[in-house]
This record gives structure tokens, C-alpha cells and sequence, in this order.
């Protein structure tokens, strides 16, 4: 929040700066005290338990699930367009575009991310929406390329692996590119 905000009623909120998981009292005119953790319970922020980060195991799981439920609609388009060639391409990512920013946009988790119970939410921890769901999805694009598209999903997919361990908040290329985290539902 800042002057533009200045209509805002005052309460808690999430300060555009300050450190994920805390708030800080907007009195309707500015910001009064620091940053304070967001106790778990009512009033926590996109109702997360303590906004704990999803495990790298649940996190891949949730997509083998989300893998099983695309793999006969997208088997089908493989057969009729043909996977190595545009079109087969831009089918191939515009259907599970449509699977991905739908579920993420309206309810903030895949199929394969509720059965595993966590849910994408922004860096701030606020519900996320059909843009940053699209941000998210971005990035798959790259499949369309024609020569070099697998190559390229490829070394996103190896990134991702490898970072969904390593980096402090698990982000991952899509969480980079959109601010979102995963989170325990």
C-alpha cells in the first residue's frame, strides 16, 4: 500500500517490500509499526496453515497426477496433428494451457494439486487469478518452436527439477516468471 492507496480502510495487509507470510496495521494513511508474522487461523493470509511451502515430493506428484489426466486428450491430438511438428505443437499446449489456467485461475490448484493438497498463491501469499495463472502457463510456449521446442521444454523441465530442491521458496521457472509459491493447502 502506499498514498494511492490512501482510500483503503484501515486493517492489515500485506506491504508491497516486506518479507512474504507478514503483514503490517495501514491506518487509512500510512503504515503504522513493521512487519508482523501472520498468525495461522482466522485472518491468515489465502487461508494457508502458517503459508507452509508444498514439498518438492507432493509437488511432483500433484503434476504425475495432472500428467495421467491429460495423457488420453493429449495422446488424441498427438495422433491426429503429430507431436513434432507446429500445429500438433500449438494443440498440444493450448489444451493443456486451457487445463492449467482454468483450475489455477478458478481455484488456485490443479486436479493433481488438490489431491496432493497444496495450491499456487502470489508471493504475498494472496489468492491468485486468471492472469498470473497465464504467467505461470507462459513459459510452456517454448514446446511450440518448431526444431528446438522439445530441446528447450527439456532444459525448463531439468531446471525445474533441480531447482524445486534447491531454491530456498521452491520456485521454479514458472513461479520466477509469475511471483507465485506453492503452499500446503
Amino acid at each position: 500500500m502506499t498514498d494511492e492507496n490512501a482510500g483503503t480502510p484501515p486493517g492489515w495487509y500485506y506491504a508491497a517490500g516486506d518479507p512474504p507470510g507478514t503483514q503490517r496495521y495501514w491506518d487509512g494513511a500510512q503504515w503504522q509499526g513493521g512487519p508482523q508474522p501472520v498468525a495461522a487461523g482466522p485472518g491468515a493470509m489465502a487461508g494457508t496453515a502458517a503459508n507452509e511451502l508444498a514439498g518438492p515430493g507432493q509437488r511432483l506428484l500433484a503434476r504425475i497426477v495432472d500428467i495421467l489426466i491429460l495423457i488420453i486428450p493429449l495422446g488424441i491430438v498427438v495422433a491426429v496433428f503429430g507431436q513434432a511438428n507446429f500445429v500438433g505443437g500449438l494443440v498440444t499446449f493450448l489444451l493443456a494451457g486451457a487445463y492449467e489456467v482454468y483450475f489455477l485461475g478458478t481455484r488456485g490448484a490443479t486436479i493433481g494439486k488438490s489431491v496432493m493438497n497444496i495450491k499456487v498463491v502470489t508471493e504475498e501469499y494472496a489468492d491468485i487469478d486468471y492472469e498470473v495463472a497465464v504467467r505461470r502457463y507462459a513459459i510452456n510456449i517454448l514446446q511450440v518452436i518448431p526444431g528446438v521446442g522439445q530441446f528447450l521444454s527439456g532444459i525448463v523441465g531439468l531446471a525445474t527439477i533441480v531447482m524445486i530442491f534447491v531454491d530456498k521458496r521452491r520456485q521454479v521457472p514458472w513461479d520466477k516468471i509469475a511471483k507465485t509459491v506453492v503452499v500446503k493447502a
